[in-house]
């Protein structure tokens, strides 16, 4: 967490956000990315974005912005998508692609080392909430861990993707080892299931990460202008509650390490292949 920074000086919360095109093109919305961006070299990670996912864009608004939260939003209809542009409450979860961690895998591209989280607006405090993988690894214990490192686990196409594009996944690993980082994991509660063909073991080992993930308590985070949260996406998860006030407004960016390797098709802005 970096704390302790300016903030925009901007007005006070609006009693409704603008549009999320308005909101892209505003003055402190490049402000505050571009400080997430500078942010996120300290820590010797670029931010890049990949082209299956926000429309290619670097800068991603996380907001209510399609319904689900606990007040209605315009035009709200019955069938809400499951992503951070909705107001439904996500599980602990690490961001897609989910076929590989570190480096790439045939077409794929690893998912995103990091992601870089500050806020525009958060009127009631709702916090950001942090799952670190490494104690829930030690009490499953090697076995478990071992069986989650086999390529039996299934994963179902985010909503969030650009349509036509991006897909779901079949008989990949939850877990894998990395000479640098260590145990590293792909993992989202709403998306990940074992496959029906899974042996028992593999299937025992994801119903105690599933029952031990359920009952950590998480480090939370109330994020504002005045502080950002790199988080690593290699060895923690992180989830929210459903939104409360619909103008909690987040400013997001993906990074990638040093040593995890993308497939670019653009170098400058860094753009990645997807999956």
């Amino acid at each position: 967490m970096f704390d302790g920074l300016l903030d925009s000086h901007i007005q006070d919360v609006p009693k409704e956000l603008p549009s999320l095109s308005e909101l892209e093109a505003s003055e402190v919305t490049l402000h505050l990315a571009s400080r997430s961006q500078i942010l996120l070299k300290l820590v010797e990670h670029n931010a890049f974005a990949y082209d299956f996912d926000n429309g290619g864009k670097i800068v991603r608004l996380v907001g209510n912005f399609k319904g689900g939260g606990i007040q209605k939003v315009r035009e709200e209809t019955n069938v809400v998508e499951l992503s951070s542009h909705s107001g439904l409450a996500l599980g602990p979860h690490t961001e897609a692609p989910y076929w590989c961690s570190v480096r790439s895998d045939g077409v794929h591209s690893p998912a995103p080392s990091s992601l870089i989280l500050t806020a525009i607006f958060n009127p009631k405090e709702e916090p950001t909430s942090i799952i670190p993988i490494k104690p829930i690894l030690e009490k499953i214990g090697s076995v478990n861990t071992l069986a989650l490192t086999t390529k039996h686990f299934n994963f179902s196409r985010s909503d969030s993707f650009v349509a036509g594009v991006g897909e779901a996944g079949k008989n990949v690993s939850m877990v894998e080892f990395d000479e640098h980082l260590g145990f590293v994991i792909r993992y989202n509660a709403y998306r990940f299931s074992v496959s029906d063909h899974a042996p028992y073991a593999v299937k025992k080992a994801f119903e105690a990460f599933t029952s031990e993930v359920a009952n950590f308590r998480p480090t939370t985070y109330n994020l504002s202008q005045n502080n950002v949260l790199v988080i690593n996406n290699d060895i923690a998860l992180h989830c929210r509650d459903i939104i409360k006030d619909n103008r909690r407004l987040l400013v997001r960016l993906f990074g990638s390490s040093r040593s995890a390797k993308m497939l670019t098709t653009n170098p400058d802005p860094i753009i990645a292949t997807g999956g």
